[in-house]
């Protein structure tokens, strides 16, 4: 019988401390998905969630492509596909998205690079194109991976209004695909 008390306190006791262990950050890492597209309007849906404060769709915003976290000067494939299926969600949605590949001031733009918003010109940018806000994301890769980070920023004043994290698995075909200039 003391045996059985012992084994059911040693039970019990377990029990009770794995309800002090600390609770888990809330990780958006999808290893099962690796499709692009769903990556990115899960991201837009995410963003759009998370707003401190409502944009109205008759508010343009503007989408910058995707940046490597270790060059912001730099994109890639990756970085210009995650800019456009983001710009296409907003759209969907209702968003008066402006198509900066027609519009060249204040945006620092590259032939087959992208559109690159740097710091400086965020509060250029609401005056000459009248946007209320601004998406920008960083990315980077780790081995078999690429964490993404996105963010709907105030030109005005810099403020974050959201922002959204997502790791993504891709095989070596798909990193070396993306991963090109």
């Amino acid at each position: 019988m003391k045996k059985i008390l012992a084994y059911l306190s040693i039970f019990l006791i377990a029990i009770a401390l794995t309800g002090c262990g600390q609770p888990q950050p809330n990780i958006n890492y999808h290893p099962e998905n690796d499709d692009l597209v769903y990556v990115s309007y899960s991201i837009v849906n995410k963003l759009e969630n998370s707003l401190k404060a409502p944009i109205s769709p008759d508010d343009p915003i503007i989408v910058a492509s995707f940046v490597d976290v270790k060059n912001l000067k730099k994109s890639s494939t990756f970085g210009r596909i995650m800019a456009e299926q983001v710009g296409s969600r907003l759209a969907q949605k209702g968003y008066k998205v402006i198509e900066m590949k027609l519009r060249h001031n204040s945006v620092f733009v590259q032939e087959g690079k992208g559109e690159f918003l740097l710091s400086r010109d965020l509060k250029a940018i609401s005056n000459n194109h009248n946007a209320s806000a601004v998406v920008v994301g960083t990315y980077g890769r780790i081995h078999d991976r690429v964490y993404v980070s996105a963010r709907i920023v105030n030109p005005k004043n810099s403020v974050i209004l959201a922002s959204f994290d997502y790791g993504i698995l891709l095989n070596a075909k798909q990193m070396h695909a993306l991963m090109k200039d």
